[in-house]
């Protein structure tokens, strides 16, 4: 029933909705209007009538605080005439006189007790510089700011006045509101003053709780405040400035309004005279309170503009449903009784408007459809060809790039996979906004190139300066496999030669293929993507047939473990020229018989691990010095032996050698020089670390140090080492006993077991009969 309820009034017509809108703004809005103004016109008769009976309230007030002062002035004058006042005080000495100071504080006590008003009661001496006071007791005012201002009210004319600015001595703190009345009264010579403190919570507003009241003395000065008024504290500065725009004299009223969040401050102000000055009794209240009392009130408002709105609304919804009703029966004769929404423009236009939206619709559609496919095909090639729809057979992939019109029926497929080589431009380096904008240029140029022998191209670029172009030809064109990678290797060279003419770029180029099934085009990716790390290291660009790369691709390279060795040993050194020798050498000796990039990159990547190896045995932290990974991605940018060798040298060889050349004293490298030159030569003999420290007047400690840092191995190691490598050689090249061996180095045979043993795994004689070549040949025999 709601649905049902829903859909008639969705299909109503904008006449019908105009028709309903005008009558309803013909019943309601003056009924609004009417309830709006009487509820209003109510509240601004509340506040006019509230405002005049606070006239003679504010009045009231005002002459009872002023009663309240005046009474604190006869008060303080009556005070005034006590006897033990007198202007003996001014030469009394108040510690002798124990008595009299008792009377006088006596006094004092009685006089704060005596008026409500009044907060403290002070007795100055200005010719002692004292003040005297119930609590304080006789105190000497020893701060120069303090008993400056006391000094300063005997210089007033007037025998009694108001002050504002009296500060209480002894950080007593609290308001300095206070009457001054120098003593004795109405004379020529004054001895001092009396000083009474008013205490502001003592003044008489007669404030209810919501009324905001203020006493200003004469120069608008807070003298006393209600509790209300302390939940408005910003009204306070509004308040003072609408006072000082005007001139105020004796029983002067003001009335104004100050903006409150959501709400107004309803203010009156009356100024009366007192103590020679205006003073003025600001009186405040919420219009939200005056109001409060109409709150019934404005809800039989709500209820009576709700009621007559929902009379008004049902009328209108009879009325224009029996005018509309002729006009819907034409509309729905047009729908065929199709539930459609109700047309935007007037009905009379409808045949005409949905003619053109049906024509509308069907041109944008069929717009976006021709400009999503070639998109959503390339998503879902993109998809397959990453793997991620390995599930669905070669029909079931045909059919869906049919329906994306695109019938590969009958296809054969290529695979050619190009890399970029920016790093080996003669110009520098490229950033990686350059290598994103030279990829794009590279794919549009091999895409056409590709689209010479193939039906339809398909490029994926993957990011990394490399990207894939799958080239798709019909089967009546490729009538074998052999006939067609001829054609296909061509393309390949011009490709390579159009990226080195057009974009000066070198690059790499591997084609895979043909296959006769889709599914086999991600193998053909992947062999053609892998075979670009079998490129070789002495050219530049180079074209590689993916499947006869891979056929070859266990290669048996022998790496150079003892220019490893020589490397790390002359770089701890501090030897650089020597170090960069060995480092062309290791690289040749990488690429001897083709080796490909691969095998260079790892061989380069084991030296410079090796090296770090060596430079945490010396105690230098190699993490410190290099970024590891930023280093191995550089390193496996590279695509040429030369710049391998200019990259190590500059990153890797030159950052060592600054430490080193900071971490040692070159008096000690020749020291450590000659020692290992004596190892060399007399390993044999017995030579211990210390007889070297005592020839070289260095600390066994110092030496130790320094030939770990330069040899990357403490010295027993080192001889060690040395001694292992000639009875190695000794029982391979000889057949001397082993005994003999041992004696030869300098070890006792059992010794040199062991520890032959603990080093290489196996016994002396295991290791004789693994490596020797005369006992190979003699078991095979």
């Amino acid at each position: 029933m709601g649905k049902e309820w829903t859909r008639k009034l969705a299909s109503k017509g904008i006449m019908y909705w105009k028709t309903i809108a005008l009558v309803i703004m013909l019943t309601c809005v003056p009924i609004s209007i009417v309830s709006f103004i009487n509820w209003h016109v109510g509240n601004q008769y509340l506040i006019r009538q509230y405002q005049q009976n606070n006239e003679q309230l504010l009045k009231d007030t005002a002459r009872r605080v002023d009663e309240q002062f005046s009474q604190l002035v006869q008060y303080a004058s009556h005070m005034m005439s006590n006897p033990v006042l007198k202007p003996s005080l001014a030469d009394t000495n108040f510690v002798d006189q124990f008595e009299k100071t008792q009377e006088l504080s006596d006094t004092l006590y009685f006089i704060e007790n005596g008026d409500p008003l009044v907060d403290q009661a002070y007795l100055y001496v200005a010719k002692q510089n004292k003040i005297m006071q119930p609590m304080l007791g006789l105190r000497t005012l020893d701060d120069p700011a303090d008993a400056a201002a006391w000094s300063k009210i005997m210089s007033s004319d007037q025998s009694i006045f108001w002050t504002n600015g009296l500060p209480r001595p002894f950080n007593k703190g609290k308001s300095t509101h206070a009457i001054v009345m120098k003593l004795p009264f109405n004379s020529q010579q004054s001895y001092g003053a009396l000083v009474l403190y008013v205490n502001p919570a003592k003044v008489n507003l007669s404030a209810n709780s919501e009324q905001v009241a203020f006493v200003l003395d004469g120069e608008d000065t807070l003298v006393g405040q209600s509790d209300a008024s302390k939940q408005y504290p910003e009204v306070m500065p509004s308040i003072l400035e609408k006072l000082t725009e005007t001139t105020r004299s004796y029983d002067t009223q003001l009335h104004f309004q100050l903006p409150l969040k959501n709400d107004k401050l309803l203010v009156s102000a009356l100024s009366f005279e007192k103590m020679g000055g205006i003073w003025t009794f600001v009186s405040g209240t919420p219009s939200s309170a005056i109001t409060a009392p109409t709150g019934p009130y404005r809800h039989v408002v709500i209820v009576y503009w709700i009621g007559s709105l929902c009379v008004a609304l049902a009328l209108s919804w009879f009325a224009s449903n029996r005018m509309y009703r002729p006009i819907r029966k034409i509309v729905d004769l047009f729908k065929e009784g199709k539930p459609e929404p109700a047309p935007e423009n007037n009905e009379l236009k409808y045949i005409e408007e949905k003619w053109k939206q049906y024509r509308s619709v069907n041109e944008t559609l069929q717009s976006s459809l021709n400009q999503s496919i070639p998109k959503v095909r390339e998503a879902l090639i993109n998809q397959f060809v990453t793997g991620q729809a390995a599930h669905l057979t070669e029909a079931e992939i045909i059919e869906k790039l049919q329906a994306l019109q695109l019938d590969l029926a009958e296809h054969r497929f290529f695979i050619v996979v190009c890399r970029l080589h920016s790093l080996t431009l003669n110009r520098g380096q490229l950033t990686a906004k350059d290598v994103q904008l030279l990829t794009y240029a590279a794919v549009n140029l091999l895409h056409e190139m590709s689209e010479r022998i193939g039906s339809y191209v398909h490029t994926i670029d993957f990011m990394d300066g490399s990207f894939a172009v799958i080239v798709c030809v019909p089967a009546a064109s490729a009538a074998s496999g052999d006939n067609l990678k001829r054609p296909l290797m061509q393309l390949g060279g011009d490709m390579l030669n159009t990226l080195r003419d057009v974009l000066g770029m070198p690059a790499t180029i591997a084609v895979s293929g043909p296959a006769g099934a889709w599914r086999d085009v991600p193998y053909l990716l992947e062999q053609a993507k892998r075979s670009l790390s079998y490129r070789s290291f002495t050219s530049d660009s180079q074209l590689l047939e993916a499947e006869a790369v891979m056929e070859k691709a266990k290669v048996e390279v022998e790496f150079p473990f003892e220019l490893e060795q020589e490397f790390t040993h002359t770089l701890n050194l501090g030897l650089e020229k020597e170090a960069e020798d060995i480092l062309i050498r290791f690289v040749e000796a990488l690429q001897k018989d083709g080796a490909p990039e691969w095998v260079v990159h790892q061989g380069l990547m084991r030296l410079k691990n090796s090296l770090f190896r060596s430079m945490l045995q010396s105690n230098h932290n190699p993490y410190a010095i290099y970024d590891g990974i930023k280093l191995q991605e550089e390193l496996e940018a590279l695509r040429d032996a030369n710049a391998c060798i200019q990259w190590f040298r500059a990153n890797v060889i030159r950052p060592y050698i600054e430490v080193l050349n900071r971490s040692y004293h070159p008096s000690m490298k020749g020291i450590v020089d000659q020692i290992m030159e004596t190892i060399h030569e007399n390993y044999m003999a017995d030579l211990s670390l210390e007889t070297f420290a005592m020839e070289a007047g260095v600390s066994v400690s110092q030496l130790s140090k320094a030939f770990r840092q330069m040899t990357g191995s403490n010295y027993i190691d080192y001889l060690t080492t040395i001694k292992m490598s000639h009875c190695k050689k000794l029982l391979v090249s000889t057949d001397m006993k082993i005994s003999d061996v041992a004696r030869a180095v300098g070890y006792q045979p059992p010794y040199f077991n062991r520890m032959f043993k603990k080093l290489e795994g196996m016994t002396p004689g295991q290791y004789r009969d693994q490596f020797n070549p005369t006992l190979q040949d003699q078991k095979k025999a």
